[in-house]
């Protein structure tokens, strides 16, 4: 990608996903890792020895008033990521890109959103399966109407991860294969008999939500339910259905051919890095990660355990901006029968039990 503009990008959170957008921001031509950040010391300062960066912090507003950023990428926990978005927008940074979820509650999304849109700051929120060849090229048969009007969608996570942690991807990932519909109605069941956190966030043992998009379509989320699990297609319609094959392919059953039909996408050229580079010099609108879009999959989230909260079905927008699964832990609706707190992804001091 060509570009008569230089930047200055510094790491928030030198985890995993630090080290991963490290190493991607070195890839692009014209930026430069100049600072990383992290609140243990030991953690900034080994991703900065990794990666060449000259400069370590373990507090967000020291970096961003010394460095000059022009980007910021926010790779901590999702609890702490709001916070650090807020300040990245007000010390007049030029992008953000956060890794998802998008944060802890929808009021910490609408926070971030605000700040960005007052100090006019690009925010992207790491959905990156939407440069998925295989997603982008069932986005397009849908909307060709190769299986006619969508009806159902289906996701069954991962076990012992958390609605937050393995939701924000299939959510996103159902709305960018529809084209990015609005949500209509949401209605869940939650459970949460143990104290069981993921990255300091309160999290469930089991959950469900079937979600009504515009137009009609359904989506089905399982969390942790008990098996047997079903085999079923990446999305289905009126006419045909369409599955994810082997080796990146496209499975496409319709009425225009017997059998299944075998579709190799073709590759994506862009990723989420350039494109924020792209979406930041006005060569493109919008990119496609853009935090707006990162909202509608917390709403839909949210409204999963709203849902149990009010006993109802929760219809779109969702009004309630803390987390309603906090809530309910608070008021006594969920209790804990089960003592001996534990986090699915980095064990308290002296945690008793991991999942």
């Amino acid at each position: 990608m060509a570009t008569d503009q230089s930047y200055r990008v510094g790491i928030i959170g030198c985890g995993g996903m630090g080290r991963s957008h490290s190493r991607n921001w070195q890839k692009q031509p014209n930026v430069e890792v100049v600072a990383a950040m992290d609140i243990y010391e030991e953690s900034a300062k080994r991703l900065a020895d990794e990666f060449g960066i000259p400069a370590f912090y373990t507090d967000v507003d020291d970096m961003l008033a010394k460095e000059d950023l022009d980007i910021v990428s926010i790779t901590t926990w999702q609890g702490p990521r709001s916070a650090a978005t807020v300040a990245a927008a007000n010390a007049g940074v030029k992008g953000i890109l956060g890794e998802k979820p998008m944060s802890a509650s929808l009021g910490q999304a609408d926070a971030m959103l605000n700040a960005c849109e007052q100090n006019d700051v690009k925010l992207v929120i790491g959905h990156q399966r939407r440069y998925s060849p295989v997603n982008i090229e069932i986005r397009r048969l849908v909307a060709a109407g190769a299986i006619g009007n969508p009806t159902t969608l289906h996701h069954r996570a991962k076990p012992h991860a958390g609605l937050l942690n393995t939701g924000t991807h299939a959510i996103d990932g159902w709305r960018f294969i529809l084209s990015d519909p609005e949500t209509l109605w949401v209605i869940g069941q939650t459970s949460r008999t143990t104290d069981r956190w993921e990255r300091r966030t309160i999290c469930e043992d089991l959950c469900m939500g079937l979600v009504c998009f515009e137009g009609g379509a359904r989506a089905i989320y399982e969390g942790d339910l008990p098996d047997p699990a079903v085999s079923m297609p990446t999305i289905a319609g009126t006419e045909g259905q369409i599955r994810n094959g082997e080796n990146g392919t496209v499975l496409l059953q319709n009425n225009d051919a017997k059998g299944w039909q075998t579709i190799q996408p073709p590759p994506e050229p862009k990723n989420q890095f350039q494109e924020l580079i792209e979406w930041i010099e006005g060569k493109i609108p919008t990119h496609r990660s853009r935090g707006e879009q990162a909202r509608y999959t917390i709403e839909i989230m949210m409204a999963i355990y709203e849902s149990l909260r009010i006993k109802n079905v929760v219809n779109m927008p969702l009004e309630t901006k803390e987390l309603p699964l906090e809530l309910m832990v608070n008021d006594g609706t969920l209790p804990v029968l089960e003592e001996g707190r534990y986090d699915l992804r980095t064990p308290f001091e002296g945690q008793a039990r991991k999942r």
